[in-house]
């Protein structure tokens, strides 16, 4: 048997309730569901099937990412993948780019997640999804009108990483991975 698994940052509980208002507010006010589903995310790797017979290993490939600094990462304001998806923006910065490359070659090395879909988990552009999949064309225009000139800034320390498992229904958290900071290099002179 397969299951589904993605692997994300999930901000602050705090935060999150903030961004899940946001996205119910969404929801009821344009008859979008689909985003309500998994929890307030910032995806690293995208969703992938795996057997059970490889979770063991799964878990821990992921060890490997684990050393890394934890790091600031800014939200600011709403913007739209063509017209399927409004998110609010995280700010692309070298930390959570080279997280999301090193998960991604870890989980290629042990050829887990391999995809031949265009840009797979090689094109980043880290976001929080608000509405997708589920979006009227006809409505998108009113939706983007709501979102594009409301502003949103929020600022939350990242200090580790998070593996989903879609249990058939929803999504759920599997397994929290802290960052163990990296040694500071040793001199002997």
């Amino acid at each position: 048997m397969k299951n589904l698994y993605f692997i994300a940052i999930l901000p602050p509980e705090q935060l999150s309730e903030q961004i899940d208002d946001i996205r119910k507010e969404c929801s009821e006010m344009f008859n979008v569901f689909a985003a309500l589903k998994p929890p307030v995310h910032i995806t690293l790797f995208a969703p992938f099937q795996l057997g059970n017979e490889r979770e063991n290993q799964l878990i821990k490939v992921l060890e490997a990412p684990r050393h890394h600094s934890s790091f600031e990462q800014e939200l600011e304001n709403f913007d739209t993948f063509n017209s399927h998806v409004v998110y609010i923006n995280t700010i692309k910065n070298k930390s959570i780019a080279s997280l999301q490359k090193n998960i991604t070659a870890v989980m290629h090395h042990h050829e887990i997640g391999k995809r031949e879909v265009k840009g797979g988990n090689t094109l980043f552009k880290p976001h929080i999804t608000i509405a997708y999949r589920d979006i009227d064309q006809e409505i998108f225009p009113a939706m983007w009108a709501e979102y594009k000139n409301k502003k949103f800034k929020r600022q939350f320390t990242v200090g580790g990483f998070t593996l989903l498992k879609h249990d058939g229904k929803k999504w759920n958290r599997f397994k929290e991975y802290s960052f163990i900071e990296p040694m500071p290099e040793l001199t002997l002179f």
